[in-house]
């Protein structure tokens, strides 16, 4: 008999988180989405969206604001990726910041789902994280990465299978893992934000859920890759092109 774990692996749906500003590398291309960055020949997002599917995820629902009509034209509705891609969309004079997002987005939402970033390329076993969440009774997991301040600041405490303690503003040496930028949630707890005043960041809500003791940490053993900045989008390039030599 096939598992309730097993039938969501194919039918979570995926938030992503696209319509910030991308201030970092705004002056590289100047009024272009993070999502449109070109890497590797082709804009960002395709990168994204073929590695869900590749991951069996075709489940999509896309938070964009700045430059959201030219993501959406060049997404459409997602088939030519074996996706169904439905959108949240936001003013881009009126941005709601990552938690708000979420929020605006709650008529689109299904009982629990999986939320990444739209400037993040998370190489992992997704199936194997949903599963993790699924199989757990806390109402958010995080995806963590043991970090040590590699790749970027570290944010997270982790003691016996949950982030304990989650900041931003954490010390250099205050922390060993990094949130991975892969978070799941289920519906329940961005409801209880609604009244929340926005514009608020995701971390405010991973801080509460933290503190509270109800915040689930998977650990995953991949580095991620980012394009918030020039160096990110150089390092995915390299990736990228390494995979396609192994192919």
């Amino acid at each position: 008999m096939t598992s309730y774990a097993n039938r969501a692996d194919r039918d979570i749906q995926v938030v992503i988180l696209a319509g910030g500003l991308g201030t970092r590398v705004s002056h590289l291309w100047p009024g272009k989405p993070k999502s449109l960055i070109p890497v590797a020949g082709q804009p960002f997002i395709g990168h994204q969206l073929r590695l869900l599917a590749a991951n069996g995820l075709h489940r999509v629902t896309l938070c964009i604001g700045f430059g959201a009509e030219a993501v959406q034209e060049y997404v459409g509705d997602g088939r030519r990726w074996d996706m169904e891609v439905t959108y949240s969309h936001e003013d881009s004079e009126d941005l709601a910041g990552t938690g708000g997002a979420l929020v605006r987005a709650l008529p689109l939402l299904n009982g629990h789902f999986l939320v990444i970033y739209g400037d993040a390329y998370l190489p992992v076993d997704y199936k194997a994280a949903i599963g993790a969440f699924l199989s757990q009774p806390l109402p958010a997991m995080m995806c963590v990465f043991r970090n040590r301040n590699r790749w970027d600041r570290s944010n997270a405490e982790v003691r016996e299978g949950k982030v304990v303690r989650y900041s931003k503003q954490g010390t250099a040496d205050q922390f060993e893992f990094i949130d991975y930028g892969m978070n799941f949630f289920r519906r329940s707890v961005i409801e209880s934000y609604r009244n929340c005043p926005q514009p608020f960041d995701l971390a405010l809500i991973q801080s509460d859920l933290a503190r509270q003791g109800k915040l689930a940490a998977y650990e995953v053993f991949t580095r991620f890759y980012e394009i918030g900045s020039p160096e990110g989008v150089e390092q995915l390039e390299w990736y990228l092109s390494d995979r396609r030599t192994e192919e």
